[in-house]
């Protein structure tokens, strides 16, 4: 049996505690609560599927053994990535995340070998924009392998295995009190995705969508920054950590099984999971004209790990939008990656508006939303314009779906 201590920050404090305990045994697993956290009555980030008691949960399946608000936490593709480069053998999930460093993960939680968590855990460890070009070069670097001698960007890079940002090159920067993932061109790709990415979500932004905060940096390579949107500083030059859970969290779904993705992967559950959980109702809505707006874009990769809930203030938000990038096949998706309504992944506004009640609309008002999300394409096309070189603007403009909102 493989053994892991569950850390967490404590919503808008600096002190960490340990939640519980992580057993696995060949992709089974049980998680229980520490003994002293639940006579303290303490703040948990699942209360629904894993609420405050004493009492062992067993025979955990999902995601290889591991409870979905501790998976967030685990290292994402380019995490992983990284560490089957730097180990030896064959790793399992409970590898991935003890593997992990604490400064890089994702939301509040945080793992460790030892029951108490180490001073200062989750705090230290980030690189500094100025060494943004060695990093570039550094990711270039790993695609075939390591450099015998790595300076100390290089080593930095290495121990993080950032949950945030997909399977594409990162790593976090510090920028004065500021956190930002920083997603450099991969040197296999044939088109500049940064700045595919940077247009459409300085778009949205542009519209008043609520959207983490990007630039374009370019240097040795195209390079989007993203603001860390769970992490606020402090006064003293630290972090709070903000809870944060996925959509495949809130849909109880398993990453690495694709059979139940059809059945769980939908929009309409995922916010009746946000309205379980009181996400406010302006945040539901706004959820339904992201999905409006992915589908004018031809965003495509919208799966329910590019979508998130945080804990701010004492509530569960939605998250700001991350990871937007049109479809690059040269002509709008047919589908997106989650079915949008009662007719499944049908792209139409028929489907649309046929479950616009689970986000508090009513027709009218999901009507509003779809008019005026289609009347955007003229801007849209202008934007891409003015950001875009013709290669990526050519692509771009071959995603636009808006026509399907108003049909």
């Amino acid at each position: 049996m493989r053994r892991v201590y569950v850390y967490m920050q404590l919503p808008d404090s600096l002190e960490t505690v340990t939640l519980g305990r992580l057993d696995t045994r060949a992709g089974v697993g049980e998680f229980v609560y520490n003994p002293e956290y639940v006579a303290e009555g303490g703040w948990v980030p699942d209360p629904i599927r894993y609420p405050l008691r004493a009492q062992v949960f067993q025979a955990i399946t999902k995601n290889q053994g591991i409870p979905g608000f501790i998976r967030d936490a685990a290292p994402d593709g380019w995490g992983e990535r990284v560490l089957l480069k730097t180990s030896d053998g064959t790793l399992d999930a409970l590898d991935f995340l003890l593997k992990s460093p604490n400064q890089d993960r994702a939301g509040s939680l945080m793992m460790g070998v030892a029951k108490t968590p180490p001073n200062g855990v989750g705090q230290a460890g980030i690189s500094r924009l100025t060494a943004l070009d060695e990093f570039i070069a550094f990711a270039d670097n790993i695609q075939n392998g390591f450099p015998k001698l790595t300076d100390e960007m290089a080593r930095q890079a290495l121990r993080q295995r950032s949950s945030l940002g997909g399977a594409r090159p990162k790593c976090t920067l510090r920028v004065d009190d500021r956190l930002i993932l920083a997603k450099p061109r991969d040197r296999h790709d044939d088109f500049d995705v940064p700045a595919l990415e940077f247009a459409a979500m300085s778009f949205a932004a542009s519209k008043g969508l609520h959207v983490a905060h990007v630039e374009l940096h370019r240097g040795k390579a195209s390079t989007l920054l993203v603001d860390r949107f769970d992490r606020r500083a402090t006064n003293d030059g630290k972090f709070l950590r903000l809870p944060m859970m996925s959509g495949l969290t809130l849909l109880d779904s398993d990453w690495k099984n694709p059979a139940a993705h059809e059945q769980e992967w939908r929009y309409g559950l995922l916010v009746d999971e946000m309205n379980r959980r009181q996400v406010p109702v302006e945040d539901q809505h706004e959820l339904y004209r992201r999905i409006c707006f992915n589908i004018l874009v031809g965003n495509d990769d919208d799966h329910p790990k590019n979508v998130s809930v945080i804990f701010d203030q004492g509530r569960w938000r939605l998250s700001p939008m991350y990871d937007v990038v049109p479809c690059l096949d040269g002509s709008p998706p047919p589908r997106l990656a989650m079915a949008v309504g009662k007719f499944g992944h049908a792209l139409t506004r028929r489907n649309l508006l046929s479950q616009a009640a689970h986000y508090h609309l009513d027709q009218t008002q999901a009507c509003a939303i779809l008019d005026d999300v289609a009347s955007w394409e003229a801007d849209l096309q202008a934007h891409y314009r003015e950001h875009l070189a013709e290669q990526e603007q050519r692509l771009a403009l071959a995603a636009i779906g808006g026509q399907r909102l108003l049909v």
